[in-house]
Formats: structure tokens, C-alpha cells, sequence
């Protein structure tokens, strides 16, 4: 089994957990379901001189769902398309899923962090010589999220950052990348 089935199978445990054990605090009325939209950017940092030492960056947006299991506990998920920011012709498309703690998923300000994974495709598509050619790469691995955000009564703003492992992105470009993260803003209705 690869590193990021173990991370989302150990994630599916810790949700199973957290559900059981979030019927009991849930006691606090609160929001439960947040779904919004947002920016969504990742940017693949590379150093390096080998192949000019540009880092790759995407942009674009994200449709997201955070399920608030108790105040202090939440689950978000995204799934998102991106462009890379100079060849259109480069895209990433994805899911991530994280496991968040926070200080108040409900109402007002709420600082939090957590753990989670990614699921993606990186695909090229272009006309060369008259004839269409596309490729597709199935990427993968482990993130650690951090973010801020304000909720009202309904309606949320979330400014979430994560930082992600780069071993797919390694293993695809062969270049040894520093480090690969995403960020975005995201506005939310509240159920």
C-alpha cells in the first residue's frame, strides 16, 4: 500500500472516531456544513540548476466542503482545477482532504491546522505538427494544512495554506524539488 492509501485510510479511521465521539460534543448548536468557492493556487518550488531552476506555478479555482463535526474538529475537502501560470496548456487537477483542529469552526475567528492528502493529474495537452498530443501523471502524498478564518452567522471567509510532500512531483520531473505548496481563499455558505 502507497504512503498516500495509508494516509487516507488512517484519515478514514480517525473520521470514523471523530464522528462517534463528535455526537456527544456536538451538543453546542453551530453550523455543520460549510460549501463555498475559492481561488486555489499550488506553486512546486525548484532551486535547482538543472533545468533553469523555475519554479512551476498553477492557478485557478476550487469548490470546497468543511464539515464541522464539533466545534474544535473539522473535515474539508476540495476538489480544484488549476493552469499553469505561463503554458495553458498544463493543468492540475485535483482533490485534497484534511482532518483539521481548530479554535471555533462555528462562529467568529478561528485559527487551525491540521493533516491531510492529495490526489491529482497533471496533464499536458498540445498541437504539435498539425496532430493533438496529450499526457496524463496521477500524483499523490501527504499535506499539512494551516489556515485563518472568520465565520458569521452564514457565511464564511477561509484563508487556508498547505504544504505538501513532493516525492510524486520528484519521481514525475526527476528534479529534486524543495518543497510544493498550495494556498486559497475560499467564501462559504453555512448550513
Amino acid at each position: 500500500m502507497n504512503r498516500a492509501a495509508r494516509v487516507l485510510t488512517g484519515m478514514a479511521v480517525a473520521v470514523c472516531m471523530l464522528m462517534t465521539a463528535g455526537n456527544a460534543l456536538a451538543a453546542q448548536d453551530g453550523p455543520k456544513f460549510k460549501l463555498g468557492v475559492g481561488t486555489y493556487s499550488i506553486i512546486i518550488a525548484d532551486d535547482s540548476t538543472t533545468y533553469g531552476g523555475e519554479d512551476e506555478q498553477f492557478f485557478g479555482g476550487a469548490l470546497v466542503g468543511t464539515a464541522c463535526l464539533t466545534k474544535h474538529v473539522a473535515i474539508r475537502g476540495a476538489f480544484y482545477a488549476t493552469e499553469h501560470d505561463d503554458y495553458s496548456d498544463i493543468e492540475i487537477n485535483g482533490v485534497d482532504l484534511q482532518l483539521l483542529l481548530g479554535t471555533n469552526f462555528y462562529e467568529g475567528w478561528n485559527l487551525f491546522g491540521g493533516i491531510g492528502a492529495f490526489s491529482e493529474t497533471f496533464k499536458v495537452s498540445t498541437a504539435v505538427g498539425g496532430y493533438s498530443v496529450s499526457a496524463e501523471k496521477d500524483l499523490s502524498g501527504a499535506e499539512l494544512a494551516f489556515g485563518v478564518g472568520y465565520s458569521w452567522s452564514k457565511v464564511a471567509l477561509d484563508y487556508v495554506v498547505t504544504v505538501r510532500d513532493t516525492n510524486d512531483y520528484e519521481d514525475f520531473t526527476g528534479v529534486d524539488h524543495d518543497y510544493a505548496v498550495t494556498g486559497g481563499i475560499t467564501l462559504s455558505y453555512i448550513f
